[in-house]
């Protein structure tokens, strides 16, 4: 009887076999590979549930997601997550946290703390952030133990855009240690930058 044997459970079994997964193991001793994940559009899905339908739906929410980026961030020596905006505003308990329960200081945004425990990296805004307006928005953000950035939205225009004073830091550099080909640690800077979309 042939054995049937799938990557994942041949990884899984042969701990003691390889110390780096064999997606870095393709990296040469001076190489570093980074993968990079990346959501959008969440409009405040935490859970599997889909609110209109009134029932669970496995096809959506940062929970279902988290299962995805912990298998990835398993098989991947060195990986990043990051989303790229839409995530405060979409679904009734959006609407609710926004309109009957509010954002008062020290509050933590539901999708904020999902974000928080999944441990994303950094993010940048989406047009949907603005719904609320801005002090629902920074309020939302306060929570954030990840840097939000965003390059163009001004709060005042300076002499030229170098001098703009912008709503939010217009990038980030974030300090990573990854683990090259040989398993040698190498510290690195890793510079983030987002933008809005016009509308």
């Amino acid at each position: 009887m042939p054995i049937s044997l799938d990557r994942r459970s041949f990884l899984a079994g042969s701990a003691g076999l390889i110390a780096l997964h064999p997606f870095s193991l393709q990296a040469a001793s001076n190489q570093v590979h980074l993968r990079l994940m990346e959501t959008t559009d969440l409009h405040v899905h935490v859970f599997p549930y889909d609110y209109y339908a009134d029932k669970p739906r496995d096809t959506v929410g940062l929970a279902r997601t988290a299962s995805i980026v912990n298998d990835i961030r398993a098989e991947a020596t060195n990986a990043l997550l990051l989303d790229n905006g839409d995530f405060l505003q979409g679904n009734p308990m959006g609407d609710y946290i926004a309109y009957e329960r509010g954002m008062r200081e020290g509050d933590l945004h539901p999708v904020i703390d999902a974000m928080n425990t999944v441990g994303f990296d950094a993010s940048t805004l989406g047009n949907h952030e603005f719904n609320y307006g801005l002090d629902f928005l920074m309020k939302s953000l306060a929570g954030a133990q990840f840097p939000v950035v965003c390059a163009n939205i001004a709060k005042e225009n300076g002499a030229g855009p170098r001098d703009d004073k912008t709503l939010l830091p217009p990038y980030v550099l974030i300090d990573r240690e990854l683990t090259d080909g040989a398993g040698a640690k190498h510290p690195i800077k890793i510079g983030l930058i987002g933008f809005v979309p016009p509308q």
